[in-house]
């Protein structure tokens, strides 16, 4: 997969995610989590990994990777910050 289908399927995915947010009323909460650093990530993607069998294989996977890529983490914060605004 090359560079522009892999940034146009992340403004997809991201463009979903940011809905699904914005639906359930998470925005501003997914903000927070975003900006509060790595510390707090470190813990969530902890959290994820354990509850993954439970929480959804694949979709979990996804949001596990995003969270570990901290450039994605803060691109897609700004995103968000973008489309709230």
């Amino acid at each position: 997969m090359n560079a522009v289908s892999s940034s146009r399927k992340s403004d997809a995915q991201w463009s979903q995610w940011a809905s699904w947010l914005r639906d359930k009323g998470l925005t501003g909460i997914a903000r927070w989590f975003l900006d509060a650093g790595e510390p707090l990530r470190v813990l969530g993607v902890q959290a994820l990994y354990f509850g993954q069998p439970f929480l959804g294989g694949e979709h979990i996977s996804s949001v596990v990777s995003f969270l570990e890529d901290e450039e994605r983490v803060k691109s897609f914060a700004a995103f968000l910050e973008e489309a709230d605004s």
